[in-house]
């Protein structure tokens, strides 16, 4: 018997490019057997286009749920309840900007019915803008995805590269669903949804990406997250807020973690990147104050394993 698939859609005033989104859907072989909808109550026109989808959806057999949230919840407190209600084996989470290639679903769903024990998977994304017009690089070539970090994911070593860098965009993801009791609730921060999900699915099981590119990925003004986000704050105001961010993601890791069943080796990863940025995160002003401390953590490794190497190390030694 084929899976089960669902499709978990979120939607927020995003009447410009939805109706391509949704009928991307429907052009699926197989089509999903469900598709659920929370949007976050839109002001546009987004309420009527998805109204209008429904019965047409309804019509070639899909099951739709769809849900207007009684007031804004933002996007992590949407996805965690779009999720909930996904019953399929295999759950794709799905922007409202973007299109997927009639292949998408077939061609994910064959890998993890190949392999029962993948938990994860993504692919590449052709990029395009607001006018649908192809972008020069992919969305690992603009990630800097290359053959390095793809033959990791390959050899089952995906939750160290995931612990080293953010690299799964949740357009392009999809899931088994019994990765959800793991992770959910979604943390109401720090994490976006997608690096939280596919890393609880890399601690207790294979995670892959595909080379292939199954989804136009829309950059334009209005994205919420991902290569089309502005980030306004100076550099080292930023650098600062990101490791204490990155300080606090690996706490709420470790805890989930302990709730879990994982391998010793995983616990221990995760701990110890909790511990490399609880030193980063609390290095002293002084730079001569600092020097043992980065130089013990260079020793260890997790500069290397955690960050990049000899430049993370260099920036806390001179940073202001």
């Amino acid at each position: 018997m084929p899976l089960t698939t669902s499709i978990a859609m979120c939607t927020y005033n995003g009447e410009r490019f939805l109706q391509a989104q949704l009928d991307s859907l429907l052009t699926q072989r197989p089509l999903p057997d469900q598709i659920v909808i929370r949007d976050d109550v839109s002001s546009d026109g987004t309420g009527e286009i998805l109204a209008a989808f429904v019965p047409k959806a309804e019509a070639l057999g899909i099951v739709v749920d769809l849900q207007v949230n009684e007031r804004n919840v933002g996007y992590r407190r949407n996805f965690d309840g779009a999720l909930r209600a996904c019953t399929g084996e295999v759950i794709f989470l799905c922007d409202q900007d973007d299109v997927w290639h009639a292949d998408k679903l077939s061609r994910m769903c064959a890998e993890f019915e190949a392999r029962p024990g993948l938990l994860a998977l993504h692919s590449d994304a052709r990029l395009i803008d607001g006018e649908g017009r192809s972008l020069p690089k992919s969305l690992f070539e603009s990630l800097g995805i290359g053959s390095h970090e793809l033959g990791m994911m390959h050899r089952g070593d995906g939750l160290g590269l995931l612990l080293k860098r953010k690299m799964v965009t949740g357009a392009a993801m999809a899931i088994r669903r019994r990765v959800l009791g793991d992770a959910l609730p979604l943390p109401a921060t720090e994490w976006v949804h997608d690096a939280w999900l596919v890393t609880l699915a890399a601690l207790t099981g294979r995670v892959d990406s595909l080379r292939e590119s199954l989804v136009d990925y829309r950059l334009h003004g209005g994205n919420q997250l991902g290569l089309g986000g502005n980030d306004p704050l100076p550099r080292s105001a930023r650098r600062k807020l990101q490791l204490q961010s990155e300080l606090k993601q690996s706490e709420m890791l470790v805890e989930r973690a302990q709730a879990l069943v994982v391998p010793r080796s995983a616990m221990a990863l995760v701990t110890s990147r909790r511990d490399h940025f609880g030193v980063r995160a609390g290095l002293p002003a002084s730079r001569v104050r600092r020097l043992p401390q980065v130089l013990g953590e260079m020793a260890t490794g997790n500069y290397l394993r955690f960050g990049r190497g000899l430049l993370s190390a260099a920036i806390d030694l001179i940073r202001s």
